[in-house]
Parts: C-alpha cells; structure tokens; sequence
C-alpha cells in the first residue's frame, strides 16, 4: 500500500485550506469529505447563507421604513421560495472555489465518504484503506439537540435546513439567544415573520459586552422581537395542524408553526475511530497542544472539531499553524490574544481583546466609549443605535467593543492596534476619511484624551505660553 504524504479529514475552512497549500508546494494529499460538496457548513449551512438571507430581511426593512428617507414605498411582498433562491445563489458562486475540479487541478486527490482510523496510520473509507504520514483532522461541528421532552417526537428546523423552508413562518420560535438564534430572530421578523426568541441565560449573546447585548436587545425589540430570557424550554408537543407548543420552566405555553433549535454545536468526533489513532478526544473536542497537535505527534487538527473558538477565520488561522509546522517544519504556536469576532445582526456587533468584565478588578484600566448617534455619517444614514467602547490601560488599547453599521470591518483597525500594543494616541493621529463609520474609532480614542487636555494644569500652560511667547 502506497503511503501518502498527508490525508486530510473534512473539507471545511480549515481542511481547505491545509490540503490546497499542501497539494500545491508538491506534497502527495488526500482530502476525505463525507458530503458530496467541499466548504463545510459555513458555506452551506452557517456564515455564507444567514448572511445573504439578513440581507433579504435588510432589504425589506428598509423597503419598509422608507419614509425615514423621504420616500414612499409600498409593503414589499416576501416570497419565501425566491428568498431561498436568492440565497442559494450566493452559495453556487462561491462553491465554484471550492470545487472538485479546482482541488484536483492542484494535485490534490478528493475522495466522498466517511473516514474512519484503523490505527495511527490507517483510515478507511468504504473498502478502501489508505496509509499516510501525516493527518488533519477537521470534520468541524454539528447543531447540538438538547434533551428536551418531546422534541424528537415533532418536526423542527436547525441552521442545516432553515434555508429550505417553502413557505414564511406565521410565528417563529427559536431556542438558543447565540449568534445563529439571533441572527435568524432579526432576519425572519424583518421578512414578516412574528418571532419569540427564548434564551435560557439571563441575556442574550452572553458571550459580548454586556452594554452591547442590552444594546442590540431593545433594537431588536423595537423590529418585534419578543424575547424570553432566563427561561429554559422543558417540553414540546405539537397539535394535529402543526402548531409547535413549547413549555417553559414557569409553565408558560409560547405556540408557533416553526421552530428553529440553535442552542449551539458540538465538534464532530463520534465515529471517527480516534481511539484507534490513540488521539484523545472529549464530547467538547479533540485536544490539541499550541502546534495543533493531537496526542498523537503526527496527526493535527484544526476548526470547530477542537472546539476553540469555532470560527471560520480562527479554523484558517489554525490551519496555517500546522502548515508551518507539518511542512515547513518551523515551530510555531498558536496565539488567541487577539481574534476578533462579530454578530452580523443590523447594527453589527464586534469585539477583540478583552471586555470590561475582564479587566474589572484591575486599577489601571479605563473605559472610554462614544456613541454612534455623534458621529456625522450614521447620523446622515439614521443609523444612530450603537457605540464604541475601548478598554484602555496605561494608553494602550487591550480591548475594543462596537456596536453599529459595519462594526465587523471597523474592528479590524483596533484589532491591529491591540496586536501592535499600539498607543492611543497612533489612532488619534492617523488621518480618517471624513464621513466614514471608521471615524469611530478615532473619536472614541480621542475621548480618552479630552480630560487630559481639557484641564486646569494644561489651561494653565496655555495661558503662559501665549502671555509669555510672540
């Protein structure tokens, strides 16, 4: 049997990205991918479809609050089916580069099917066994189903097919206040859903700044939003015409058409074989060193199958690491100081570094934090709901939190700034293009320097050299 170079397990972000640099510097590569198509659930499941089905929902609110804009615009018509398609679209472009044809063409030999480890260098797939040197494991995660009474008796919808349904919901249900509950909450009411979104946890998106969650709640409740925070669903039944009834803790009955289940996701691990790799692995991921490393030196993974940071961007970051280190042979080490991430709801909102919360027993920090509503261009757009809060210590930023149009790109600039260990006062002095949405970020350093500038002993100063100097 012809051993291989490397075989990679899952087409996803981070396999992709493995396999296509490995074919390519000449390495003899297998990619196993269980679905017919490679790019994973973002791009058929997750980052790629919610964000083209948020912005039909954008498209339509505008439509309907065009009158904010002297304009006069009828109701728009929401076809559900045209929506999907429209969606749908932006998926086929970009699955062309992730094609089949396209990896091949690179050297790269793709196989469809399940793998499953026979021994450290062994996997089979169907009748077939390979052997390879090296292996990266990144069959990324899956929506996880919680134990709910009733809820394997009734039909719901998870992330994988809300992107199919044939007609609008009536009323929406969706469990779980994450990124995708949220998400999908702020895209269906905007469509013309009525949507009741029920969090277990005392707030929503717990995992952001506090202000910015409450923030983007009570904007979210003014679109129709209703929400039902710490309050956790016992049970559910569903009558002979379809209608979901979900029990609360309290006993509180909510009933809808739809529910969408989007409490979270759990790497996928099971039926893998891992133990007979010897790779140590737990329903919360397989565990990796620095160098992504398994417990076994020669096989990697990386993306959500770890269960650090399930994010796209943190799975290429990760696969870059074991390139580094699986081909190049230079040992380098992850770092998750400084990643940003972002909730694509309208308005967006990003965070890097650290929060508030984590920095507050320490003396030394400072919050300084400018609103959305002073700044020039969201105030032309009537895009004023947000702000800009940066966690400071001894004038260099260490975190940053945004809540408002474009947040996602506007973080990257302080995502930077915090990489550098830059000073304030780099932002400050850097020249914003006037009226930008990135001006934020200038103003809201500059925040941190009005009560060192505007005071008694600089006023003082002022009055000498302007008494005493031609």
């Amino acid at each position: 049997m012809k051993k291989r170079d490397l075989v990679v397990i899952g087409g996803g972000a981070g396999g992709l990205v493995v396999a296509s640099v490995a074919s390519q510097l000449g390495l003899d590569v297998v990619l196993i991918e269980k679905e017919k198509q490679l790019g994973g659930d973002c791009l058929h499941f997750g980052c790629v479809p919610s964000k083209a089905l948020l912005k039909a929902g954008k498209v339509a609110h505008t439509i309907r609050n065009a009158g904010l804009y002297g304009l006069d615009v009828n109701e728009p018509a929401v076809d559900i089916k045209a929506v999907n398609a429209a969606v749908q679209k932006a998926v086929t472009t970009i699955q062309r580069h992730d094609s089949h044809e396209r990896f091949e063409s690179m050297g790269c030999e793709i196989l469809t099917g399940a793998a499953f480890f026979l021994d450290a260098d062994t996997v089979q797939i169907g009748e077939r066994k390979i052997k390879a040197k090296r292996f990266v494991i990144a069959t990324g995660s899956s929506s996880f189903v919680p134990d709910i009474k009733g809820l394997n008796k009734i039909d719901y919808i998870t992330n994988e097919n809300i992107f199919q349904l044939d007609k609008l919901p009536g009323h929406l249900i969706v469990l779980g206040a994450g990124p995708v509950g949220v998400e999908m909450a702020q895209a269906f009411v905007r469509l013309g859903s009525r949507v009741t979104l029920i969090e277990a946890a005392p707030r929503i998106l717990s995992t952001l700044d506090v202000d910015v969650s409450e923030s983007l709640m009570q904007k979210l409740v003014e679109e129709g939003v209703q929400f039902i925070v710490n309050q956790a669903a016992v049970s559910v039944e569903a009558n002979h015409v379809g209608i979901k009834n979900v029990i609360l803790r309290d006993g509180t009955v909510i009933s809808g058409d739809v529910l969408l289940v989007a409490v979270g996701r759990r790497p996928v691990v099971d039926g893998l074989g891992l133990e007979n790799a010897g790779v140590k692995y737990s329903s919360g991921g397989v565990e990796v060193n620095t160098k992504m490393q398994t417990s076994r030196r020669h096989i990697y993974a990386c993306g959500d199958v770890t269960g650090l940071m399930p994010l796209t961007h943190v799975a290429e970051l990760q696969a870059g690491i074991i390139l580094a280190n699986l081909i190049f042979r230079f040992p380098k080490r992850i770092s998750y100081r400084v990643i940003p991430s972002v909730v694509y709801t309208d308005p967006e909102c990003a965070q890097v570094g650290v929060s508030e919360a984590d920095v507050k027993d320490d003396t030394g920090i400072e919050v300084v934090r400018f609103n959305m509503s002073e700044l020039d261009r969201a105030i032309a757009e009537n895009t004023t709901t947000g702000f800009a809060k940066l966690i400071v210590k001894k004038g260099r930023l260490i975190g940053a939190h945004i809540i408002g149009p474009h947040a996602g790109d506007v973080i990257h600039e302080l995502a930077l700034a915090i990489q550098s260990k830059m000073k304030l006062s780099k932002i400050t002095g850097m020249v914003h293009a006037y009226p930008s949405y990135a001006q934020i970020n200038r103003r809201a350093a500059g925040q941190y320097y009005i009560s060192r500038l505007f005071n008694k002993k600089t006023r003082k100063l002022v009055r000498f050299l302007n008494r005493w100097l031609p």
